[in-house]
């Protein structure tokens, strides 16, 4: 089976849809394409900072998150302390394919939202091993195929018969999918 999920890094709805993803992927459930979005473009090429309304958001957000774990799944994200602008994540991410881009794609996630790393830091992105080339022609195809659904939001699932499931619906899809339900 073949999904197509639209994530952004800096989204924690989106952490636990790669997880989700990948746990789909190891079980050989489905074919999963990650197609990564910048969904705040307008955030500072060095990051806002996190603290006041976006720290209480994100920590209303985590905890609602961590509330709709299955059996088994573990959730260990905390609110990074610099929300990065990810367009040179995404670019890199858009730059591999197949398990490195399934690779880089967790580390990434796990490096903002476990280790509290800056992933707009083009020096982190080198750490992590994430070319680092200008935004390419993927990054927009994405962007601009993310734009056209109706009501864009991250995560969302495109399912094999094209039909499209946004938000907390996409994530219950993916945890029916690796419990071996049918996707309501």
């Amino acid at each position: 089976m073949k999904l197509v999920v639209y994530g952004s890094f800096n989204c924690p709805y989106s952490l636990l849809a790669s997880r989700r993803a990948d746990r789909l992927i190891e079980l050989g459930i489905a074919d999963v394409e990650w197609r990564a979005v910048v969904h705040e473009p307008d955030i500072a090429l060095q990051g806002e900072p996190v603290v006041g309304e976006m720290a209480a958001l994100f920590d209303r957000e985590l905890e609602e998150i961590r509330g709709l774990l299955c059996s088994g799944e573990t959730y260990e994200a905390r609110p990074p302390t610099v929300q990065p602008n990810t367009t040179l994540a995404v670019a890199g991410f858009s730059a591999m394919t197949g398990d490195d881009a399934n690779r880089l794609r967790a580390q990434l996630f796990d490096a903002l939202w476990v280790q509290g790393l800056d992933i707009g830091d083009a020096h982190v992105l080198h750490e992590l091993g994430c070319p680092t080339p200008p935004p390419s022609a993927t990054v927009e195809q994405w962007r601009n195929e993310w734009l056209g659904f109706d009501r864009p939001l991250v995560p969302m699932l495109m399912l094999p018969d094209d039909a499209m499931s946004r938000g907390l619906g996409a994530l219950k899809r993916l945890a029916d999918f690796a419990l071996g339900g049918a996707p309501a």
